[in-house]
């Protein structure tokens, strides 16, 4: 968009030629190739520029890292005048626009190192339809309108759109605030976030707070509190929780160290709990902590362990599809009684909400507690394996039996 500026102040008085001048020279100024179909030049009411189906590459990839239907700018003449002094700049378009995440952090890392001037956006920037493709996920009917734009001033936008991978789909619709349009700056997003599977639903409301830092690399400091529902057919639990730790864009996204606290009745459990969370191609949960007591919606336990008020120490791991139909690791302790196993999050969830639900859990583990009473009868040292064959069981150990 910068070189937009400076290199339109050549060519503004040869319309015919602008478009392709310009196209050329903003590629050679960001070092990459910039195709488009056909353009609009105007001058009235002021200098202006529409290019339709633009396509911008790095020289020799196959992949572009944007495409987009139709892009628009508009400059005042003060901008042409100053000769680029000046970064003044009236509005920006973008319809249709698809980036390439993978393409365009290839570019990034290409770039020389520099501090970037920013322009003053007067009447801001709109991007209508967008698209954000990543790996193995999407981001798409993408909305942003950001009214204004300058440096040193605060930055607020709007942004909306669907993400969307492996059979989950999460709709947004956020604010968006920054003490300055800079790589170090404090953030805060707030709205509306709901998570889509095809049996169940959790729309929440979001508040996220942080330090950008690292050249926006990570945001330290971050916290995200939520007012969430957990909904599948006729069950609806509402639960609140926090999560605060350094959130980092490399490679994907991971929050490390993480610190997570939920707080419900019903269905959704109360717990602490501190360790990692990644996303790239897949997520990864890796917590442990303490989960306050047993939820009065799941099945209860039998006496001895039913009657205790200790809370349940507990690690979890899971990496696998975000929609969590993948296999996760467990255990669990209360007192004297331990439990080891795996098992699927979104088949357990349902097991549990069922209205005539199996005596049995579809996970695959072993139980084991010094003491259980069942149907009046008191049994010494339990020692329970559950196979479910649907469920992976772990690799055992050299010489352990089952």
């Amino acid at each position: 968009m910068l070189a937009l500026v400076f290199v339109s102040l050549g060519y503004l008085a040869q319309p015919q030629r602008a478009t392709r001048l310009i196209l050329h020279q903003v590629g050679s100024a960001l070092g990459l190739e910039i195709s488009a179909s056909g353009g609009e030049y105007r001058l009235s009411p002021m200098p202006s520029l529409v290019v339709r189906n633009v396509v911008a590459r790095e020289p020799g990839a196959t992949r572009p890292l944007l495409r987009a239907d139709r892009a628009a700018l508009s400059l005042p003449w003060r901008t042409i005048r100053s000769r680029g002094s000046d970064l003044t700049i009236h509005r920006v378009e973008l319809d249709k626009a698809v980036v390439d995440v993978a393409a365009l952090q290839h570019w990034l890392k290409q770039r020389p190192p520099g501090k970037a001037r920013i322009p003053v956006l007067t009447d801001g920037l709109e991007i209508n339809d967008g698209t954000v493709v990543g790996s193995g996920w999407t981001i798409g009917a993408l909305q942003v309108d950001l009214p204004f734009l300058a440096p040193a001033r605060r930055v607020r936008a709007h942004a909306s759109g669907r993400f969307r991978s492996d059979g989950l789909q999460v709709p947004f619709s956020l604010a968006v605030a920054m003490s300055n349009p800079a790589s170090e700056a404090a953030i805060g997003i707030a709205g509306n976030v709901s998570v889509y599977r095809s049996d169940w639903h959790m729309p929440a409301r979001i508040v996220l707070s942080g330090l950008m830092r690292g050249d926006g690399s990570r945001l330290e400091r971050m916290k995200l509190a939520a007012a969430a529902r957990y909904e599948a057919g006729a069950t609806h639990a509402p639960f609140a929780m926090g999560v605060a730790g350094t959130l980092r864009f490399a490679h994907g996204m991971r929050l490390e160290p993480a610190a997570i606290a939920v707080r419900a009745s019903g269905l959704v459990p109360t717990l602490d709990a501190s360790g990692r969370i990644a996303i790239d191609d897949a997520l990864d949960i890796n917590l442990s902590g303490t989960l306050r007591k047993w939820p009065t919606a799941w099945p209860e336990l039998p006496p001895p362990l039913g009657q205790s008020h200790a809370p349940l120490p507990f690690r979890l791991r899971y990496a696998g599809t975000p929609d969590f139909s993948a296999v996760a690791e467990l255990a669990l302790q209360r007192d004297d009684a331990t439990f080891d196993g795996r098992f699927r999050p979104v088949e357990i969830t349902d097991w549990i909400g069922a209205e005539t639900a199996i005596p049995l859990p579809p996970l695959d583990g072993r139980f084991q507690a010094p003491r259980l009473d069942v149907a009046g009868m008191q049994l010494q040292g339990i020692d329970i394996t559950f196979d479910d064959p649907q469920v992976p069981a772990a690799p055992a150990s050299p010489g352990e039996g089952r």
